[in-house]
């Protein structure tokens, strides 16, 4: 037995043991880190697509007249912000209406706007801008899609009395055809589809809960400026005039 022992009476084969059962422990804590890593770093790619998706059905509706009146309304009560100063905003930063409120979601957790309109002009897009705030997409792809239900809520409403928003662009001095700038065509041909066809879809409901007949001014503003819900301008008249 004596052979087995140091000099200080210790076994050196059980001190090796030790050290591999220790080095086995070190191993296996950072084989689960590097998989929860794996795990949660997809996740958070998922949440920021479901966000960006939300994002850009938002941005869609808004590419034409009634549809960007309509958001314009949608975002302006629910941030809540005045319709005059998001427009402004926009031509300021150039952000479509999806990205803007992105923008102002991460003000409300404490960035600047005029931090927000620095990097932009630093020419980093708005989601690089939200990742380095430790954005929370799982919470802005909720916030997205609660405001584009509003947003069609508010679509149907407008071709059952239009006149409603005619007169509230006429309080807030907003004009749709003033609220445009190019990232508003940030879009694609799958965003462009989505919107026509929701688009078309409480035009269809909102004519037949009319009985084939909407008001007056909504069914001249759809004939006029929604064939296509973005490759279209709208008509000068109904937009400017509105119903008289």
């Amino acid at each position: 037995m004596r052979c087995c022992l140091d000099i200080r009476g210790h076994n050196p084969e059980s001190r090796v043991v030790g050290l591999e059962v220790l080095i086995m422990k070190q191993l296996s804590r950072l084989s689960i880190a590097l998989l929860a890593l794996t795990i949660v770093v997809p996740a958070f790619g998922d949440d920021q697509q479901k966000a960006e998706k939300q994002l850009h059905k938002i941005t869609a509706m808004a590419t034409d007249a009634i549809g960007r009146r309509v958001v314009s309304i949608t975002v302006a009560d629910t941030l809540p912000a005045k319709r005059f100063d998001l427009v402004m905003e926009r031509k300021t930063m150039n952000l479509n209406y999806g990205d803007l409120f992105l923008a102002h979601i991460l003000v409300k957790n404490g960035a600047k706007m005029d931090d927000i309109a620095a990097q932009l002009k630093a020419k980093k897009n708005i989601a690089e801008i939200a990742n380095e705030q430790h954005a929370d997409w799982k919470e802005i792809a909720a916030d997205a899609k609660k405001l584009n239900s509003k947003v069609e809520d508010n679509l149907y409403k407008h071709f059952i009395r239009g006149k409603a928003d005619f007169d509230r662009d006429h309080e807030d001095k907003y004009d749709p055809t003033f609220d445009g700038i190019s990232s508003d065509n940030d879009v694609s041909k799958d965003d462009i589809a989505d919107a026509e066809h929701t688009y078309q879809t409480w035009h269809d409901r909102a004519e037949k809960n009319q009985g084939g007949t909407l008001d007056t001014s909504d069914e001249r503003a759809a004939r006029g400026m929604r064939g296509d819900p973005i490759g279209k301008q709208p008509s000068s008249d109904s937009i400017k005039s509105g119903p008289q």
